[in-house]
Order: structure tokens, then C-alpha cells, then sequence
């Protein structure tokens, strides 16, 4: 009962926005080496999720990463990738392709969200707004581009903050809005209104959070202590003008 209560819950939260967050739960069809496909639900392109693969009525594993190409239809077309998340040198890795009835779970993850916006009230409105997630603290991500030296975060950087804390979503507020970019396609699979506008000036850099000011190795004293333009290095980084809705 407690999860249903979630799930209608969260999916309220984005309705607006045409974004569907809850878990989606079926089985592959028509699978080839490169893909395979499912019944559409209302499932962004971009979106990403995990295979299971059961051995018996009690055994199963997760053996890949699927991510949502093209929807037409009303099928999903996916594609596979190496599952990397649960990685364990010690442990052997399983080389089992997708086959046919293997269970896919998309918007895997989605319940977790890492926002990275340019000030105190851009957070403060983002966790009033969306109180159904279970947030990240953007402290969390600048520590650890603190102790690496980096200000200018990569998606490499991203990516490892994904996995290293469960995340299924980051949050860019950028411009006029704020986008849900999944976090193994780097799609945008939803965007939706910012109660105010950034204000590239005064964004604090490269993201909003309480660590120190993060400078390179040699102190700022080369360059590349900063973004530069708050905006401009999101909508790049993005690329907004070329993929806006991720649908």
C-alpha cells in the first residue's frame, strides 16, 4: 500500500509535465542483438532501466542496461548496454544476452534525484516542489569535485555520482527551465517551468552548495577555476537547442 501511495504520488508531481516517473515493469519482445522492444507506456525517450534475468521460480539477475531509443506504434524500441552499477572484481561477471521473456524495469531509480541549481532558492523551491523524491544534497557531488580538483563537472563526473549514490535522475535548472536528464542516456526525459529565471550573474559556480569554492590542482592560478557562464555552460552541456524535450 505504501508504495502504491508513492508511486501516485510522484507521477501527480510531473503530470503537468507530460512526465510519467513511476516504475514500468514488463517483458522483452522481438529481440535482436542490437535491441528489442516493449509495449509503450507513456515512457520518455531517454529513459533507462535494468534486465532481469530469472534462472529459476527463485534465482534471477540483472544482466544489462536497457535505454529507450524511439517509440512508435505503441511499442518502445530499446538497446542494451554493459550493467556496470553492482561491479565487483571479486565476483564473476555474467555474459548472458537478453532474450525473449526476460523482465525489463524502466525509469529505474527515478525515485532519486540529484538537483544542480545556481542558488539557495532555486534548491529551497526545487525540494518544496517535488517532495516525493528522495533528494541528494548537491554538498554531496561538490565534495567530491572539491577533493578532485574539478570545477568544471563533466558527465564522467555525473555518472560517478549516479552510481556511487543510487541515482536514477539529475535535475538541471537552466534559463527559464528545469530539466530530468536520466542518468546512464544523458537524455532529457522531462523539463518543466522555473518559478523564476536563472540569473547568470549571480549563479553561484559551478552549482549551488555550502562546500568552498572548487579550484584545480594548482589553485585557479592556470585557469579553469570556473564555468564561466552559469547558463551558457548548462545549455551546452545539455544540448538544448539540439534535444530540448528528450521525447
Amino acid at each position: 500500500m505504501k508504495k502504491l501511495f508513492w508511486l501516485a504520488s510522484l507521477a501527480s508531481t510531473l503530470l503537468f509535465a507530460g512526465f510519467d516517473p513511476s516504475v514500468y515493469q514488463t517483458t522483452l519482445q522481438d529481440v535482436t542483438p542490437k535491441g528489442a522492444t516493449v509495449p509503450d507506456r507513456d515512457i520518455s525517450v531517454g529513459s533507462s532501466g535494468i534486465v532481469l534475468h530469472a534462472f529459476d521460480d527463485r534465482h534471477r539477475t540483472i544482466i544489462a542496461t536497457a535505454v529507450v531509443t524511439s517509440k512508435k506504434d505503441g511499442k518502445l524500441t530499446l538497446r542494451f548496454h554493459k550493467f556496470d552499477r553492482l561491479h565487483q572484481s571479486a565476483l564473476p561477471e555474467y555474459k548472458i544476452a537478453p532474450q525473449k521473456g526476460d523482465i525489463v524495469i524502466l525509469n529505474y531509480l527515478y525515485n532519486r534525484v540529484l538537483p544542480i541549481v545556481p542558488d539557495a532558492g532555486h534548491y529551497q523551491s526545487f525540494v518544496t516542489s517535488h517532495r516525493s523524491f528522495e533528494i541528494l544534497h548537491p554538498d554531496l557531488f561538490a565534495s567530491a569535485l572539491y577533493f578532485d580538483h574539478q570545477p568544471q563537472p563533466t558527465r564522467e563526473n555525473f555518472r560517478e555520482s549516479c552510481v556511487q549514490n543510487d541515482l536514477g535522475l539529475l535535475y538541471f535548472a537552466v534559463g527559464n527551465e528545469g530539466h530530468f536528464v536520466d542518468c546512464n542516456s544523458f537524455k532529457i526525459v522531462a523539463s518543466e517551468p522555473l518559478e523564476s529565471p536563472v540569473d547568470t550573474q549571480k549563479a553561484q559556480k559551478p552549482f549551488y552548495s555550502r562546500v568552498p569554492e572548487i579550484k584545480n590542482r594548482l589553485g585557479g592560478i592556470m585557469g579553469g577555476e570556473s564555468i564561466g557562464d552559469y547558463n551558457l555552460y548548462y545549455k551546452t552541456f545539455l544540448h538544448l537547442k539540439q534535444n530540448k524535450k528528450g521525447k
